[in-house]
């Protein structure tokens, strides 16, 4: 997984211990190094002009100059980035690294209706054994208005499928021309069109985002292009159907869809990073396809969202994507539903040094605090989508489910529930249950009845120091090995989601 530093560091005084504010490295397409959550700290200008001390953690004998590391983020976890060059310079955080938007549609010029020859056929994806009813991904297709255009979707399914041998000026291999009889489709309807294709097929990874065509008569002409050669593509769909095999194959049998929605989070995060190069490096096309995922193991957001997408299908779990921005940077991410209810999920921000889950099924009110959506193009007018105002096509989303549920919140369903500071038993089993597997965090849920910022405080910067006299509590009953590494504890604050999480090592 990615490991990106943040450069600023700051040292909160609190009681008896010294707290060191590390942002949490996290990788994600807008990776913003962002002012840390005030629910996670108290700061004051006295506190940070003086040096912190050397003292010792609650529960010791001696003065020994360990410091536990509390995680913050923006927003219940914003992004930080490592160094990037800006206008030429090298700087340090904050700033922000946008990845390419490549899910924008670009129409070519020249060569590119020229008769593209004979086409060689790629083998289709097929439905891997999991157990789980196979859910096929429609929301884009269902937006589409009417049957004519619907039509036209079904002829990209079969354009997609047949490649030609030579390519463009611009090095793409054209797929089968399609002939729409009988209609001039104008140039937004073609954008909705691929734009519903492209987010509703993530198997489909070898088309460009790209598209020309032409009127003949009352005939529209239009021509859709492969990155990859047939051969290349038969190479790389045979692996990707192999991969997917396996990641659901050996998905457990019987398991919720709260459950296998994890299962997938996971499998990605700890198969993927986040991949640097792409951002400023376009033609890296796989990192922002769920092959990039699913083959290479590194991409940029749109890839995490769309290997995200391709897996819930054979997990039997409708997933969408959606894209907006956060701090001015494009983002794409994950709708999914939840036992009939949508969600905001971000597998991308999801994947550190370790899992993280202040973005694991959000409803509206807590995505809406880091990050802005794209309006549906149901709200847009022709001349918005095409570019004809602006000079640039508007970046939209088709479906915009409403998400108000909260029930499979991570912190809500899987998270141990507290309400004391001061009962530490909840605190102490979650503990052993991580010890005994070696799990690398557990997570807490702080209950809607008492102050989020005063119990997560008595929880780990103020008395009684709830979790580091809990570790201790533990870590005296176990062997060498399986005790918790006290100087490498570090947290991770949600004030949105009511979130706590304590990220562990073992020694």
């Amino acid at each position: 997984m990615n490991f990106m530093k943040h450069s600023r560091l700051h040292t909160v005084l609190a009681g008896f211990l010294a707290a060191v504010i590390l942002a949490l490295p996290l990788a994600g397409c807008a990776q913003t190094a962002a002012v840390p959550d005030s629910s996670l700290r108290t700061e004051s200008s006295a506190v940070t002009n003086n040096p912190a001390p050397k003292i010792n953690p609650p529960g010791s004998a001696e003065t020994s100059g360990k410091s536990a590391k509390t995680t913050d983020s923006a927003a219940s976890g914003a992004k930080a980035s490592a160094e990037t060059k800006q206008s030429g310079k090298t700087t340090t955080a904050p700033k922000t690294q946008t990845a390419p938007d490549g899910q924008t549609l670009k129409k070519t010029s020249g060569d590119a209706l020229a008769d593209n020859g004979v086409q060689f056929s790629v083998p289709k994806s097929f439905a891997a054994q999991s157990g789980y009813t196979y859910v096929d991904q429609r929301e884009g297709y269902n937006f589409l208005p009417d049957l004519a255009s619907r039509a036209v979707y079904k002829q990209i399914f079969e354009s997609a499928y047949k490649i030609s041998a030579a390519t463009t000026s611009e090095g793409h291999y054209p797929t089968q021309k399609i002939v729409v009889s009988g209609s001039r489709l104008s140039e937004a309807q073609l954008r909705v069109i691929l734009l519903a294709f492209l987010n509703d097929n993530p198997q489909v990874f070898w088309l460009a985002n790209a598209y020309s065509y032409a009127y003949s008569n009352d005939s529209t002409y239009i021509q859709l292009y492969s990155v990859v050669s047939q051969p290349n593509c038969t190479a790389m769909i045979q692996k990707m159907n192999q991969k997917v095999s396996a990641v659901i194959s050996a998905m457990p049998a019987g398991l919720s869809e709260l459950d296998r929605e994890l299962y997938l989070f996971h499998y990605i995060a700890q198969n993927c990073t986040y991949n640097n190069a792409a951002v400023s490096d376009a033609s890296i096309w796989q990192a922002f396809s769920s092959y990039g995922v699913l083959i290479d193991g590194t991409a940029v957001c749109e890839g995490y969202s769309r290997a995200m997408q391709l897996l819930s299908s054979y997990a039997g779990l409708q997933c969408m994507l959606l894209s907006g921005q956060s701090s001015g940077v494009n983002h794409m991410w994950n709708v999914i539903k939840i036992d009939g209810s949508w969600y905001h999920l971000d597998t991308t921000w999801g994947d550190s040094n370790t899992e993280v889950y202040n973005y694991f099924n959000l409803n509206d009110a807590a995505i809406a605090q880091s990050r802005t959506i794209f309006p549906s193009a149901s709200t847009l007018t022709d001349d918005q989508i095409d570019g004809t105002v602006g000079g640039e096509a508007a970046k939209c989303n088709l479906t915009v489910p409403v998400c108000t549920a909260t029930a499979a919140n991570y912190f809500r369903a899987k998270a141990a529930k507290v309400s004391s500071s001061l009962e530490d038993s909840t605190v102490t089993a979650a503990l052993i249950t991580a010890v005994q597997s070696k799990n690398s965090s557990v997570s807490f849920y702080i209950d809607e009845s008492v102050d989020f910022e005063t119990i997560m405080a008595g929880m780990t910067t103020s008395p009684p120091y709830q979790l580091l006299k809990c570790v201790n509590a533990v870590n005296s009953k176990q062997a060498a090995g399986s005790r918790i590494d006290t100087d490498n504890l570090q947290y991770l604050g949600d004030k949105v989601n009511r979130g706590i999480t304590l990220f562990l090592k073992y020694k």
